[in-house]
């Protein structure tokens, strides 16, 4: 007798029903009336062709196995060089200053900097990318000058990312930017009064004029800035108000930054699920108006789309490191301010003069393995090849390991599949 194949993950929605296989990413569209009517006797060449039925002799394991994705690599490709720990904004999300004890500005000198740029000439050899963040890396520009002109000279394979506040932004440094063929990712979380409500400075004034002033110099020196909208509880009933400001710039895109875990914010479970449900409502206009999110949705429609897991939603997991101001290396920016409170399990357990390579190293090796793949609670769940992991950090803040679900994720794919499986049928009208 055959049966539905236990990967396979059931979908309903006005008379009709979605079979999708949680593996493979294959999706068959029925009415319910043409599923009622399925044969287990005798099932239909397309279902057993397409594994959506299978046989008494079936194996799970050795069909998980056979599924698992196969184009892994272990090779870094991402450096993260933490200028300062100093910012001129008090966002009141932060998950860098919310969760430092005793916050001390600390400032990364060209002596850590040209140490970093060793190894990353031994890490990652060619097509790095080297993220300049913070804090705000702007306050210590010329030591982001010194990095850029120091990988000209060393003929080091890098291309630049700055993710900033843009407030210091003017148009010799975009100028500059320009000239040296940066990707500018700037922080936006809202128009004016919802932006202003979290993204203040040490006075308590709001931020959006600057921002928006700083998207304007760097669009007239021909940079298309990425801006990145973090969640918490000044926009979650509101996250598609930054669709306005993405087509009033002219902008193909953004990223929603979900909430992190901080000092002083905390969403409930069901303050989450409001959340969520505002969210992909802002989704659903995102795709109307042929925009672009790219760091929840948007990853996980295309890789719906073309049947190609999402296996990790993070370079944390082995693809890159972190150099702290003061010279400590780990895996997670966001593991930074643990690591300054000098807590014992952040990660950060070698330092820049370092002279192995970092994907032999147990730590980056654990972060590397840990994919939905190889964590048991996570075989059975619909949404392995498309959740990416979660955050590892989350895990590790919430439950002291890495290796546990990271349960945000896991109320976010709850209702992130079911709209990704029948957007894409609304969109394709792919119908059986």
């Amino acid at each position: 007798m055959y049966h539905l194949n236990p990967f396979i993950h059931i979908f309903k929605r006005k008379g009709k029903i979605a079979l999708y296989n949680a593996l493979t990413l294959s999706t068959l569209y029925l009415k319910k009336a043409d599923y009622d009517s399925i044969s287990f006797s005798n099932p239909a060449k397309e279902l057993l062709d397409n594994e959506f039925v299978v046989g008494p002799d079936f194996d799970s394991l050795n069909y998980l196995s056979e599924h698992k994705p196969k184009e892994l690599t272990d090779e870094l490709s991402v450096a993260y060089f933490l200028l300062t720990s100093g910012c001129n904004l008090r966002c009141r999300y932060c998950f860098v200053e919310t969760r430092m004890n005793n916050h001390k500005t600390s400032v990364m000198s060209e002596e850590t900097a040209e140490a970093g740029l060793r190894m990353l000439q031994m890490n990652i050899p060619k097509d790095a990318t080297l993220v300049f963040y913070g804090g705000e890396p702007f306050l210590n520009f010329s030591v982001m000058q010194y990095i850029v002109r120091r990988c000209r000279e060393l003929e080091l394979d890098a291309h630049f990312v700055v993710v900033t506040n843009g407030l210091l932004i003017t148009p010799e440094i975009a100028s500059y930017l320009a000239d040296n063929k940066f990707e500018v990712g700037i922080s936006l979380d809202g128009e004016k009064g919802i932006n202003d409500s979290m993204r203040v400075d040490y006075e308590n004034q709001g931020s959006f004029d600057e921002i928006e002033k700083a998207i304007t110099i760097l669009m007239d020196k021909g940079i298309v800035p990425s801006i990145s909208c973090t969640l918490s509880k000044h926009n979650w009933e509101n996250p598609g108000n930054i669709i306005n400001l993405i087509k009033k710039y002219q902008l193909p895109g953004f990223g929603y930054n979900l909430p992190a875990i901080n000092g002083n914010i905390r969403f409930s479970k069901e303050e989450r699920a409001i959340l969520i449900k505002h969210l992909i409502e802002a989704e659903t206009e995102v795709v109307k108006h042929r925009l672009i999110e790219d760091k929840v949705v948007d990853r996980r429609l295309k890789s719906f789309v073309e049947h190609h897991s999402w296996l990790k939603d993070c370079a944390a997991y082995g693809q890159q490191f972190v150099i702290t101001p003061k010279g400590k290396v780990g895996v997670c920016h966001g593991l930074w301010p643990d690591e300054t409170n000098g807590e014992s399990k952040t990660y950060y357990s070698v330092d820049v003069t370092y002279d192995k390579p970092l994907r032999e190293h147990p730590d980056w090796k654990e972060w590397f393995n840990r994919t939905p793949y190889n964590m048991p609670e996570c075989w059975s769940c619909p949404s392995i090849a498309l959740c990416g992991g979660g955050c590892a950090k989350n895990s590790l803040l919430t439950k002291s390991n890495i290796w546990n679900k990271d349960e945000d994720i896991c109320q976010l794919m709850e209702q992130l599949l079911p709209w990704t499986i029948w957007t894409y049928y609304d969109l394709t009208k792919n119908a059986y």
